[in-house]
C-alpha cells in the first residue's frame, strides 16, 4: 500500500523528533550520573574526613571558576570554603558529612544530610576537648553543569551543635561521658585521645587465669600505655564487642555485654561469652577500668585447647 507524501514526510519527522528526544535523553542521565559522581566525591572525600584526601585537593578539581556557598549570614568563594574545611579537618578529626537523600530539579540538587563528630579545641567560640559529640542535619542545594560545583547555599543547624556540645561539657564528670569517649578512642586506636582520659594514678584491672600475659593489675598511666596495651594488643583481637546494658552515677559506670575474640597466639576465636566492666572516674578522667569475662574460655582459647 502506498501513503500519500505527507504522510510519509510526517512520519520522518516523528521519527526525527523521537531520535533527537532519546539522543537528548542520554545526554540527561549522562549529566546527572556525573554530577551525582561529583557531590558524593563532594561529601566523601572534602567534608567527611578520611586518610587518602584532603579538601583543598577535592574541591579544587570540583569548583566551576567564580564558584560560590552562600549561608544564612555570609558569602564564601572556592578558597574560603576549602580553607574552613581545613580547620574543620583539624579540630574535628572524626567529622562525617552523610548524605540522607538527593533530589534533583534540572541543573539544581537537593542534599539533605546528617554531619556529626567531637571537636577538640576552639569549635566556633565553644571550647571543647575530644569527649563530647555532636550531631546535626544540614540542607544544601547546589546548582551544577558538567559536574562542577556553580554555586551553594546551604543550612546547618550548629544551634543544636553548640547546645549538645555545651550540654555535654556541663556533664563532664558524669562516669559514662567519659567513659564512652575512652571506649570510642580505644576503637579507633586514638592513643592521644585515650592518653588525656587517663587519670596519671589509673588502675586497669583484669581478673583472671595468670598464664595470659596480660592479666593485672596495671598500676599507673605509663605502665599501661608502655606494657599493658602492646601486650593486649598483640595478643588479643576484639571480632565482637556489644554493650547490652549500662548503669552510671556520678563516678562511676558499669557495663554488660556480648564478646568475641580471637587470640593470635593459637589462631582461635572464642565463644561468645559475657563481659562485666566497671569504670571509675576523677578529676574527668578515667582511675579505674576493672574488667570481668570468662577467663576460661579466654584461656582455652589462648592455649589452643579449643
Amino acid at each position: 500500500m502506498k501513503y500519500p507524501a505527507i504522510f510519509t514526510a510526517l512520519y520522518l519527522v516523528l521519527l526525527s523528533s523521537c531520535a533527537t528526544s532519546q539522543q537528548e535523553s542520554l545526554i540527561n542521565t549522562k549529566e546527572i550520573m556525573k554530577n551525582k559522581e561529583s557531590i558524593s566525591a563532594f561529601y566523601n572525600n572534602a567534608l567527611t574526613v578520611n586518610e587518602t584526601t584532603r579538601p583543598t585537593a577535592v574541591l579544587t578539581s570540583l569548583m566551576a571558576p567564580g564558584y560560590k556557598s552562600t549561608g544564612s549570614v555570609d558569602v564564601k568563594n572556592a578558597e574560603q570554603l576549602m580553607q574552613q574545611l581545613e580547620f574543620f579537618w583539624k579540630v574535628v578529626p572524626d567529622l562525617k558529612w552523610e548524605p540522607q537523600m538527593i533530589a534533583n530539579d534540572e541543573d539544581r540538587y537537593i542534599v539533605r544530610s546528617v554531619a556529626s563528630g567531637t571537636p577538640n579545641g576552639d569549635f566556633m567560640g565553644t571550647p571543647t576537648d575530644g569527649t563530647v559529640p555532636f550531631k546535626i542535619m544540614t540542607i544544601d542545594i547546589h546548582e551544577m553543569k558538567d559536574g562542577k560545583f556553580i554555586s551553594t547555599h546551604h543550612v546547618e543547624d550548629w544551634v543544636t551543635s553548640m547546645k549538645q556540645l555545651k550540654g555535654g561539657a556541663k556533664k563532664k564528670g558524669n562516669a559514662m561521658t567519659i567513659a564512652d569517649a575512652f571506649m570510642g578512642a580505644m576503637g579507633k586506636g586514638d592513643m592521644e585521645t585515650m592518653s588525656n582520659l587517663m587519670h596519671d594514678d589509673m588502675v586497669w584491672q583484669n581478673a583472671g587465669d595468670k598464664s595470659l600475659p596480660w592479666i593485672g593489675p596495671w598500676v599507673g598511666k605509663k605502665i599501661i600505655l608502655e606494657k599493658f596495651l602492646p601486650s593486649f594488643g598483640e595478643n588479643f583481637q576484639t571480632l565482637k564487642w556489644e554493650p547490652v546494658d549500662a548503669l552510671t552515677t556520678d563516678d562511676t559506670a558499669a557495663y554488660f555485654g556480648q564478646m568475641v575474640g580471637l587470640l593470635t597466639k593459637s589462631n582461635q576465636k572464642t565463644d561468645e561469652f559475657t563481659y562485666a566492666l566497671r569504670v571509675k572516674v576523677k578529676d574527668g578522667k578515667v582511675i579505674l577500668w576493672n574488667w570481668f569475662e570468662d577467663s576460661v574460655e579466654v584461656a582455652n582459647a589462648y592455649h589452643g585447647k579449643k
